[in-house]
């Protein structure tokens, strides 16, 4: 990767993380820029700032697609291919044994089809990147002028094929789980999970003075760095498990469910975790640890009738997105 695009990228991640972007978010963003950096010098041999709709529309065919990118050679290297291929025709030759020697250049990259979602994502990782640049060095120079990316990601629809609904975990389900769920560590996992509408990089980045028992709140950074106050659901009973397991906990620990050298648990574990008492509860097939955010959407709103409150209480900036988590046809409660 050319010098100027990895520190152009480092920068952005750097500001991801003052944004408080959990690190899963940022290793996504990591991996869907790198890719489309890569694919740009191969494909283009010049910097990003030269990027431009036709760009776009060629990235978004190659991930749609798929395919191999190989990679180009100078006016030097193909003269060194080209004597290195006739000395060994005639050493060989000399040799009365034929030299095998590869004409093909090595594929440096390959791209296997993605689905609609999958795209839009890398799209969309690729469209805030540009933003980002754009806006840092509008007052600086005439690079980034514009964002390639905006007219872009939009043309891309997606299909409902290609969209699978989150299986709602119902009151039936709950009940498994709260019956066979002993350890404190566990049961306030799934009870912020369940009444809170937690996500699991925010459970896991969660710290112990996030909570606030007089005011019964926990305030934390949600999805995109937005600080919320959480006046909780359930608040006593979650609060009774708060202070119970923190008694159990070494007092030097800043993460809630911290584990080693006082670092929160990955996304990953607490995604293991809570699949392990879905499965021990012997609950519905095909939860996921979504399902206890819908579940909580769905209570919400049958208890409220307010749909712009569960908007709020689940920090979404659209109450469209809210609206798919809300399951009244099946009791939930």
């Amino acid at each position: 990767m050319k010098t100027q695009h990895l520190t152009w990228t480092q920068e952005y991640l750097q500001n991801c993380r003052q944004m408080n972007k959990s690190t899963l978010t940022i290793k996504n963003y990591r991996a869907d820029l790198f890719k489309f950096i890569n694919w740009f010098e191969l494909t283009h041999n010049a910097t990003i700032d030269k990027a431009n709709g036709n760009t776009v529309t060629e990235y978004k065919s190659f991930l749609t697609t798929g395919g191999t990118v190989f990679k180009k050679n100078g006016t030097l290297k193909i003269c060194l291919f080209f004597l290195k291929k006739n000395f060994l025709k005639i050493w060989g030759f000399l040799l009365k044994k034929p030299l095998n020697f590869d004409q093909n250049p090595r594929p440096v990259m390959l791209q296997k089809p993605l689905s609609v979602s999958s795209r839009r994502r890398h799209l969309s990782s690729v469209k805030n990147y540009f933003e980002y640049l754009k806006q840092v060095n509008e007052d600086k120079s005439g690079l980034f002028l514009k964002n390639p990316v905006k007219t872009k990601l939009h043309a891309i629809k997606l299909k409902d094929i290609d969209v699978q609904s989150t299986r709602l975990l119902t009151a039936d389900d709950w009940s498994k789980i709260s019956e066979s769920v002993y350890r404190l560590r566990l049961k306030l996992i799934v009870n912020l999970l369940y009444w809170g509408g937690l996500r699991i990089s925010e459970l896991a980045n969660l710290k112990t003075s996030n909570f606030d028992e007089l005011n019964q709140t926990i305030t934390f950074a949600r999805k995109g760095g937005y600080i919320h106050v959480l006046k909780v659901q359930k608040a006593r009973k979650i609060f009774t498990l708060f202070k119970a397991f923190i008694a159990t906990k070494n007092n030097s620990d800043v993460y809630l469910f911290a584990y080693k050298e006082n670092k929160p648990p990955s996304d990953r574990a607490l995604y293991n975790i809570i699949m392990k008492i879905l499965t021990r509860a012997n609950c519905s097939k095909g939860l996921s640890p979504h399902s206890f955010r819908k579940a909580c959407a769905t209570n919400l709103y049958r208890k409220t009738k307010d749909l712009l409150l569960v908007r709020d209480y689940l920090n979404h900036h659209d109450a469209k997105i809210t609206q798919s988590y809300i399951d009244i046809r099946v009791d939930s409660s």
